[in-house]
């Protein structure tokens, strides 16, 4: 939705504005994640995974490119501590997504 993209663009203007006032970066998480559409792409890897189950090998590079994402969001504290509880939309996802790539290891 428009709104989320709307909240994203000033997360971002946000960020850029405290990087060049020479702010240091974030010590602890945030508190919500930073990125309004992060559960709707959680959402979209599912769907990914299931089709690359079903065969549909293109979703590989769409999950790949969602795993790199999370880990930058991560590595910058950018997602908040709920994402990973236990039981999460996302940690059953990453379990499930975890669990193909050692089952289709070369």
């Amino acid at each position: 939705p428009k709104r989320h993209k709307v909240l994203q663009e000033w997360m971002e203007a946000k960020e850029k504005t405290r990087i060049s006032r020479g702010q240091r970066r974030r010590g602890k998480p945030a508190a919500l994640t930073e990125d309004s559409c992060f559960w709707a792409y959680v959402e979209e890897a599912w769907k990914d995974l299931e089709n690359l189950k079903q065969g549909q090998h293109q979703s590989l590079q769409r999950l790949e490119e969602f795993e790199r994402y999370v880990t930058t969001m991560n590595d910058a504290l950018k997602i908040s501590a709920d994402v990973s509880l236990e039981g999460s939309r996302f940690m059953k996802w990453s379990a499930e997504w975890e669990k193909y790539k050692r089952e289709h290891s070369s």
